[in-house]
């Protein structure tokens, strides 16, 4: 089952869809995903789309939302900065805290590629957070997207204020944005649990951003100990039915192994 859902963030309304299992007698555990930089909720080769009737369909709710400026929500990628994403993120968050049969103390949040800085900076200041999944996360936002982009476009952004990439419009505020933020440093401030899946023939995202992320992760004091995962061959968006099938099993293991050690702590 799922329901399109509009949500209120500042002047612009975010589209989104909600996946809910056909069949549950208990509230719902959920599953937010947030996309990266110029995606939607739909994802490459619909890969949030087959994730979430994937995790579905073994019991997890899950919520897909398009940033303003992406996908169907209102706003244009001209006016994109990644501090209103993390405005956006508070906002679906607060909407979802009210849909009832969710099992507000299982929220997973997962972020790939942009999303997953996003998601980091995200669990680092809200509690709502209970559990964290990064899939190949960009972890130096100013330098990864700005790799991504090429030295051509950011000339011409320093010089014109404005780039046309692949007909998003790509702002220099929204570069300078990029460099207040610090995902890899940010990320310690969160206590929960954390995993770590990354491709490993990721020709967008550095590869070693998953084991910083781990590096900074294990910093933590009373906090369990951060592993990663990579699924060889992969790239960027694990393009491909073999890397979709690993990319999801690997986390729904992760996910459901965590819950069985939380409910035996609380027993």
């Amino acid at each position: 089952m799922q329901k399109h859902l509009t949500i209120r963030s500042g002047e612009n309304n975010l589209s989104g869809v909600l996946h809910l299992p056909e069949f549950t007698k208990n509230k719902i555990p959920l599953i937010i995903f947030i996309h990266g930089f110029v995606g939607s909720k739909v994802g490459e080769h619909r890969l949030f789309v087959k994730a979430a009737r994937y995790f579905t369909e073994r019991g997890y709710g899950v919520f897909r939302f398009d940033f303003s400026g992406c996908g169907e929500s209102d706003g244009d990628y001209g006016d994109v900065t990644v501090t209103n994403q993390l405005n956006e993120v508070q906002d679906v968050i607060q909407y979802l805290q009210h849909i009832q049969g969710i099992d507000q103390d299982r929220v997973t949040v997962i972020g790939h590629s942009l999303g997953g800085a996003i998601a980091s900076l995200t669990a680092a200041k809200d509690p709502r957070v209970k559990q964290l999944l990064l899939w190949s996360p960009v972890g130096t936002p100013y330098e990864d997207i700005t790799g991504i982009l090429g030295p051509k476009a950011v000339r011409k952004i320093s010089k014109e204020g404005r780039y046309d990439y692949l007909g998003f419009m790509i702002t220099q505020s929204f570069l300078q944005d990029l460099k207040k933020y610090q995902p890899l440093h940010a990320i310690r401030s969160y206590a929960g649990p954390v995993h770590i899946i990354h491709a490993k023939a990721d020709e967008q995202i550095p590869k070693e951003h998953a084991g910083r992320y781990r590096n900074s992760l294990n910093k933590r004091n009373h906090s369990e100990l951060v592993n990663v995962e990579y699924i060889e061959k992969a790239d960027h968006t694990f393009s491909g039915y073999s890397f979709e099938a690993e990319l999801f099993e690997k986390s729904i293991t992760w996910i459901e192994r965590d819950v069985t050690s939380q409910l035996a702590l609380q027993r």
